[in-house]
């Protein structure tokens, strides 16, 4: 018989698995490596260093590190967990009224995601998170094999489809810097690139503004950008969602997969995501980091490495995360997980404090991506140093407690952290 994995630590409080805790708690410290990034400048400082023109050989190293670890796996890996924690609510009690909850908790996540882009920053994923879920829910009496396979298939339909919505894109930008491209080829690609830097210098010009002057300007020049951004989005996270479900109720977090199988997933997405990523990068460099590739490299062509990586991220959280969190840094890191949700906006409102005009306004300096790694570093020291304590007192995060009493859910006193 195929040796199985242990079954992993569950905690007291209300069957809650450890292991998730301890996965989103990676996610989130891993998320705001990217995040940063485009919290301090503009959607381009997330895909070269070299946006703003200066950038050092540490920014390169940095960037290369993020690049290969980080870009787009733990927004991946959060989708998947999303999903997973979705089956598992349904599972718990009668079906009927847990969909029911389950839609309202959706619809003020939707609200929270909407607030979250108006007051602070326009990279939220809690909005597309809410229509994802809303959509994944009619998926929700699927076998678990099922579901991952349609997730899996929908995923590299999504993927193949990105690719080839901005092949033309590329193929004209390499032919522009061959020198082959007609002149009207040139003028497009010139225009897009000049459209990128202006779309650029306008972000820097938001961040200045005050607390107020941002709002206004968010909700007069475009409101609906968190519908837009999710209309595309969501074409993503609703695949990783459905993996989600039928990994939670295939055994996935549980230990019931076999090593072999674990094994498998981890050193194999490992390898198929860093080749993957590594083989972008070498594109993006043999093109002298144009900023047309630089602009649909990661998210037109990364699908395939993001979700071979987080495959491989879970199966070692799995693998590992039971002598994880017998460490004081695993339990930690698992504090912080639980709390995900006030640590995602925790970490948007003190970024944004120091970045942007409404507080130190340090943004406006066009950090590096080195120096933006020390301001990681202190994120996840605030993460990791308030998490575990707050549970102690409360037992449940601060806007965990308000989206589940705005939910109808009542003031349930989750149990304290051990």
């Amino acid at each position: 018989m195929t040796e199985q994995l242990r079954e992993p630590q569950v905690t007291a409080s209300h069957g809650r698995i450890a292991l998730l805790d301890l996965a989103r708690g990676f996610a989130v410290l891993g998320i705001l490596v990217i995040n940063v990034t485009t919290m301090s400048g503009p959607g381009l400082a997330s895909m070269t260093p070299d946006w703003h023109g200066h950038a050092a050989p540490r920014d390169w190293a940095a960037f290369l590190f993020a690049w290969l670890f980080f870009e787009g796996k733990m927004r991946a890996i959060f989708a998947t967990l999303f999903g997973a924690s979705l089956a598992l609510f349904l599972d718990r009690g009668d079906e009927h009224r847990r969909t029911l909850e389950q839609v309202r908790r959706l619809l003020w996540l939707a609200v929270f995601g909407y607030l979250h882009f108006l007051l602070f920053w326009w990279g939220d994923i809690l909005f597309t998170y809410a229509i994802a879920g809303m959509i994944a829910l009619l998926f929700k009496d699927m076998a678990p094999f099922r579901l991952i396979g349609l997730g899996i298939a929908m995923f590299v339909f999504v993927a193949i489809g990105a690719a080839a919505e901005v092949w033309w894109m590329l193929s004209l930008s390499r032919d522009v810097i061959a020198g082959t491209a007609s002149p009207e080829g040139v003028a497009t690609i010139q225009a897009f690139e000049q459209g990128l830097m202006v779309k650029a210098d306008a972000k820097m010009a938001e961040y200045a503004m005050g607390f107020g002057q941002a709002i206004t300007y968010r909700i007069t020049e475009d409101p609906a950008y968190p519908f837009a951004l999710a209309s595309m989005a969501v074409l993503e996270a609703l695949p990783l969602m459905l993996c989600g479900m039928g990994l939670a109720r295939s055994g996935f977090f549980a230990g019931e997969w076999s090593r072999r199988a674990m094994w498998t997933i981890a050193l194999s997405g490992a390898a198929v995501g860093l080749v993957w990523y590594g083989a972008m990068f070498a594109y993006e460099a043999s093109q002298g980091f144009a900023l047309t590739p630089v602009a649909w490299m990661a998210y037109r062509f990364g699908m395939i490495g993001r979700l071979a990586m987080a495959g491989s991220y879970l199966a070692l959280i799995v693998l590992f995360g039971t002598a994880i969190l017998h460490t004081d840094m695993g339990r930690r890191i698992a504090s912080a997980g639980r709390m995900a949700f006030s640590n995602y906006i925790g970490m948007t409102v003190l970024m944004t404090f120091l970045f942007h005009g409404w507080g130190l306004g340090l943004g406006g300096r066009e950090y590096g991506h080195a120096t933006l790694m020390l301001f990681v570093v202190l994120g996840w020291i605030v993460m990791l140093g308030w998490s575990a304590p707050w549970l102690r007192r409360f037992g449940i995060g601060p806007l965990e407690l308000a989206w589940r009493t705005l939910s109808g859910m009542g003031i349930r006193r989750a149990h304290p952290a051990r």
